[in-house]
């Protein structure tokens, strides 16, 4: 990767304003939240998709509500602390890229939207995600292409939707990669092709094995907060029955809740569409690589066939174009200029005060819609 420029060290609030945003949104009941049924699901009746940090926590025999809010707030402080690590140079380098950053992390698909979901298993796999792109800042490509597997894995592993939510993001880095020359195309093909096969192997083998009334009565045993049986019924269901599940969901007030999400989340849609354009201008990427690169950055939107959390799907595909933008000013020089540029002409401060207001992306909508129609409708 490209050497880095000498990072600034006046004290500014400034590059803090995403964890400050972040922290504010970082709250949610324990009690039947979809993602923390994933704290009792592991391998006691043999292995099983999403189960690898339910099996990290099968050792306790017991997880209060207490012990439980622990556990999220430490993954979250982690997945915080090391998304500084990562971004480090761009945040704290001068105030023109700090904006560039800031603006970015703090938008409604970035760290707020990862404290408002709070839960497993997505904060699992934004801190994975953040790793690998650390290991890809750090070493040497082919090293790191290399080190990158084993983490996807075991990102698939916590949840195999990582396929379609973050792994795009590593592809598309590797593929700047591989263009500018610094990694060899076959280890791209070859990254693919065994976290491909990571996926169909994790898919065919991790089915339930047992009733999820069996998961359901040993998860009820091991803590004093009530446990959301749909994640057991989903892993125990065919994908015509979570079809069936999906239509069921999408109610008259998720359709409400959505397009009242699009209405206040449009201008941020089209700013993110802009900077990603510029960024990807700027380091001269060819117009086929501009067009897989958008490709895989919607890929999420793929899951709302089989999931009703449509907007968390449309957040991390926000979640990756934010983060592929920053990767990009962070190691080309030509990009961090044209992006600086940008915040020279625009007005920055009416930006970031619209995306701190929009709020954070949910499961079914921007939280700001889903206070409103909940006000409107008197919830």
């Amino acid at each position: 990767m490209e050497a880095t420029q000498p990072v600034s060290r006046r004290p500014s609030l400034l590059p803090w304003t995403p964890l400050i945003v972040a922290a504010f949104a970082s709250y949610g009941p324990v009690g039947w939240n979809y993602g923390f049924a994933l704290y009792f699901l592991n391998y006691n009746h043999g292995f099983v998709k999403r189960g690898l940090v339910g099996e990290l926590f099968s050792h306790f025999t017991y997880l209060t509500r207490g012990q439980l809010l622990l556990a999220e707030y430490l993954f979250l402080a982690a997945a915080y602390l090391l998304c500084y690590v990562v971004f480090r140079p761009t945040l704290f380098r001068n105030r023109e890229t700090s904006l560039i950053a800031v603006l970015l992390l703090s938008a409604p698909a970035a760290l707020p939207h990862i404290g408002y979901l709070f839960a497993q298993p997505d904060v699992t796999l934004f801190l994975l995600l953040l790793l690998c792109m650390w290991l890809l800042f750090t070493m040497p490509p082919l090293t790191a292409a290399c080190a990158t597997i084993p983490l996807c894995i075991i990102a698939l592993c916590a949840h195999e939707a990582f396929s379609l939510m973050f792994y795009p993001l590593v592809v598309a880095i590797l593929i700047e990669q591989c263009r500018t020359r610094r990694l060899p195309w076959i280890a791209l093909i070859a990254h693919v092709a065994i976290i491909g096969a990571a996926l169909l192997a994790i898919l065919h083998f991790g089915t339930l094995k047992v009733s999820p009334d069996t998961i359901l009565q040993e998860s009820t045993a091991r803590t004093d907060v009530g446990v959301q049986r749909q994640v057991y019924d989903v892993m125990a269901s065919s994908f015509a029955e979570q079809r069936a599940l999906v239509v069921r969901l999408y109610t008259p007030g998720i359709w409400r809740s959505f397009a009242l999400t699009f209405c206040i989340a449009a201008p941020y849609f089209f700013l993110l569409g802009k900077l990603l354009r510029r960024s990807m201008r700027a380091a001269a990427m060819p117009s086929w690589q501009q067009a897989i690169t958008c490709l895989l950055f919607l890929s999420p939107l793929m899951l709302c066939y089989l999931g009703h959390d449509f907007t968390r799907w449309i957040g991390a595909a926000c979640m990756s174009t934010s983060l592929f933008i920053l990767a990009l000013a962070q190691t080309n020089t030509a990009v961090r200029e044209s992006l600086t540029q940008w915040t020279n002409n625009e007005n920055i401060a009416a930006w970031l005060a619209y995306l701190i207001a929009a709020g954070p992306m949910g499961a079914t909508g921007i939280r700001s819609a889903e206070l409103l129609l909940a006000a409107w409708s008197g919830r």
